[in-house]
């Protein structure tokens, strides 16, 4: 497998909110959010409330998650 459970799970998190608000405004901002919920995530969830370590490879995969919903929205829409 090349991602394990837990990278999968934040792939999977990236493609569903940019999916959702990628469609219901702009793609970009889908990116965007789920970017920033990526980040909140490790840094509030995982880092201050210490439930669970900190991993930027958990940010990278949910940023590209929400990079797959991106451009599968251009390509679908156009523009």
């Amino acid at each position: 497998m090349i991602f394990k459970q837990n990278k999968l799970k934040h792939l999977l998190a990236g493609i569903g909110i940019s999916l959702v608000l990628g469609v219901q405004f702009t793609p970009f901002i889908g990116l965007i959010i789920a970017a920033i919920v990526g980040a909140l995530k490790e840094i509030i969830w995982d880092w201050l409330l210490k439930r669970s370590t900190p991993e930027f490879l958990d940010f990278l995969a949910t940023v590209l998650g929400g990079a797959i919903a991106y451009m599968a929205i251009k390509l679908i829409l156009g523009g």
